[in-house]
């Protein structure tokens, strides 16, 4: 395959959550590779970085895409963070779907050079293109990922806006920083737990006025493809700043709120869904910035793109290495 004037040949990764020697196994019968992508934060990227700890002059390079790493904070999890440094410092690169590094370089002491800022997509591009959308008053809050849903229940009780909150049973959620006690909801919020299908989420995002996501603050960017599939759907967007949004939104593409905030979230609530021209404008605005982002094929282009320029920038150095 031909790319940019560079003939690439690639091959799939075939293992996930596989044992350390098989990994082990692959990377040896293909160390003469330029490249590894591995999309993901599993196990297997930990047993890539044990390779090139073992084995550092092999030539295959290890790119990490989409990383998402543990904040520490008991001693265990600072033990198991100092390892996962010592792996991770093997790592060629990081390319990531949001800006903010500064939480993961302090922790897992990457260094800045090592991050590459990936523009996200539209999850499953024409089916939400092609949604029809309608406005059935209420506000959706979805996912599962370092939802804040306690911070967003307390912003809204005693309002008049109906608030439907759209996630998986706690026992899914919990894995991902999540939990929600549906045991004393004010009446103007309704929980909707869904088996993880797509095609039930985007339905009820598509009808709702507006959408809000409250994010606990974390090291790693969250929510990310749910607030683009939200501009796609042409919906006004209310989140939490923090990593999810530093560097990649900013106010006039969705109502950015400080998180843990009540306050903040209620009064941002009560204006967007009250104001229609106010909500219009970052409905028109969230939809032209989601559109440009377009769905899996401009990805992979983009991803593509950074791989090779990276390639080029080493053999621009190799080359200069070998006249000195």
């Amino acid at each position: 395959m031909l790319v940019n004037g560079i003939d690439i040949e690639h091959k799939y990764y075939p293992l996930y959550n596989a044992k350390m020697l098989h990994i082990f196994k692959y990377l040896w019968q293909n160390r003469n590779c330029d490249y590894l992508l591995f999309n993901g934060s599993g196990r297997d990227l930990f047993f890539m970085g044990w390779f090139k700890l073992v084995f550092p002059l092999a030539r295959i390079k290890i790119i990490s895409l989409d990383l998402l790493l543990p904040e520490p904070h008991t001693l265990v999890d600072y033990f198991k963070c100092m390892l996962r440094r010592l792996l991770l410092t093997r790592i060629h690169l990081f390319l990531l779907y949001y800006n903010n590094t500064k939480g993961i370089e302090k922790h897992y002491k990457i260094p800045s050079y090592k991050f590459r800022y990936i523009p996200f997509k539209i999850n499953q591009y024409r089916e939400v293109l092609d949604a029809k959308t309608r406005d059935y008053g209420y506000v959706f809050c979805g996912g599962k990922t370092r939802r804040d849903f306690n911070t967003l229940i307390e912003a809204v009780r005693g309002l008049s806006i109906p608030i439907r909150i759209v996630t998986m049973k706690n026992a899914d959620i919990a894995e991902h920083g999540s939990h929600l006690d549906d045991s004393n909801l004010p009446d103007n919020v309704q929980v909707v737990r869904l088996d993880g299908s797509f095609n039930p989420f985007l339905k009820q995002m598509a009808e709702s006025r507006l959408v809000v996501l409250p994010l606990k603050p974390h090291i790693c960017g969250t929510g990310i493809g749910v607030y683009i599939m939200a501009m796609a759907l042409k919906k006004c967007v209310v989140i939490s700043s923090g990593v999810s949004v530093d560097g990649v939104l900013n106010n006039e593409l969705a109502i950015i709120v400080t998180p843990c905030d009540p306050i903040a979230l209620r009064s941002a609530l009560e204006k967007a869904y009250h104001d229609d021209c106010y909500r219009k404008e970052y409905e028109k605005r969230g939809y032209n910035y989601a559109v440009s982002l377009g769905g899996e094929e401009k990805l992979y282009s983009t991803i593509m793109k950074t791989v090779i320029h990276d390639f080029r920038v080493d053999k621009e150095i190799a080359g200069i290495a070998h006249s000195e």
